[in-house]
């Protein structure tokens, strides 16, 4: 077990060390400034996803619908401005209120009707990807005007992405509300023992309410960042994300239990999945050996968390 422990100390870090050795044997390319930048373009639509999922996971939820929605959000503002004429502003704060009622409507009926988050969020994800390609007709939406690609296309100084940049703020913004405010902590206090949290006067079902809502909402940031990366109104935009960022948040320490983790963990699991990525696409792996190497991955990051539980039970054990 003390391997455990060290590795959700320092495990992280020391992955990253490996990957950054590793890819730049394979190719020097993946050290250098474009590819750097690249990289950061990347890993800045999941970072903004894991502060939602990092949200969720604190009080013992899980979020699989957030790549649907991703695709969702970068369907509704393409059509809202190319076809119905919309002004971009507008559009992109009804699709991000679309978003946000989405998370809403997840908590709520995962809160109140105590249906399982795991059931609830797949079943809006498969949901919402019909509905996505029904909307668009399965195509594409092109012609969407230059003002909105500036977000994932335009960069500060010459060097730093405006995608970095937000993912940067929304970061620290996640960072301020779990460590200095009372929601940060009873997202805490929750997801370790809900029923203390009830007798101490904290309503669990609004906090967890809350959790979904801020992450709907950073879900819809995060689509808008997506559109202006790629250009175009792609239903298929955010498949296969709501994995990679919770392999990402587990591998970073959150536990899947609730109540355990933070976000600069969080996001050091996000660098490694994303320069996973990026080296081995460089390293001309093709897709399905990059799904095989991230599911591995995965199943490792659950292995370690679940290892640390039975640990507490046999102490537990040993105690009673």
């Amino acid at each position: 077990m003390k391997f455990v422990e060290l590795f959700k100390k320092y495990g992280v870090v020391f992955i990253l060390v490996i990957l950054f050795v590793i890819f730049t044997a394979l190719n020097p390319a993946f050290l250098t400034v474009t590819n750097i930048i690249n990289i950061s373009k990347q890993v800045a639509i999941m970072a903004i996803l894991s502060v939602g999922m990092t949200f969720v996971l604190l009080t013992g939820g899980i979020e699989l619908s957030m790549g649907s929605v991703v695709s969702l959000v970068v369907v509704t503002i393409s059509m809202f401005v190319t076809i119905l004429g919309w002004p971009i502003s507008l559009a992109i704060l009804a699709s991000i209120a679309i978003a946000t009622a989405i998370g809403l409507l997840n908590g709520i009926i995962i809160a109140k009707v105590k249906v399982p988050p795991l059931i609830m969020t797949l079943g809006m994800q498969i949901f919402l990807y019909g509905f996505t390609y029904t909307l668009c007709g399965g195509t594409p939406v092109y012609g969407i005007p230059n003002s909105l690609k500036w977000v994932g296309q335009t960069y500060i100084f010459g060097f730093l992405p405006v995608s970095a940049l937000i993912m940067i703020i929304i970061i620290l913004i996640g960072y301020f509300v779990l460590s200095k405010t009372y929601l940060g902590r009873y997202f805490y206090a929750i997801g370790s023992n809900e029923e203390t949290a009830n007798l101490s006067g904290i309503n669990s079902d609004r906090i967890r309410i809350m959790a979904y809502t801020c992450c709907g909402f950073l879900v819809g940031i995060a689509g808008m960042v997506m559109l202006g990366r790629i250009g175009s109104g792609q239903p298929s935009a955010g498949e296969g994300y709501e994995m990679d960022v919770l392999t990402g948040c587990v591998l970073g320490g959150v536990s899947l239990n609730g109540g355990k983790g933070n976000l600069a963990k969080a996001f050091a699991g996000i660098l490694v999945i994303g320069i996973l990525s990026n080296g081995m696409s460089l390293a001309g792996m093709d897709a399905f050996m990059q799904k095989m190497v991230k599911g591995l991955v995965l199943m490792l990051a659950v292995i370690l968390d679940s290892l640390q539980y039975v640990k507490i039970r046999r102490k537990v054990k040993v105690i009673s």
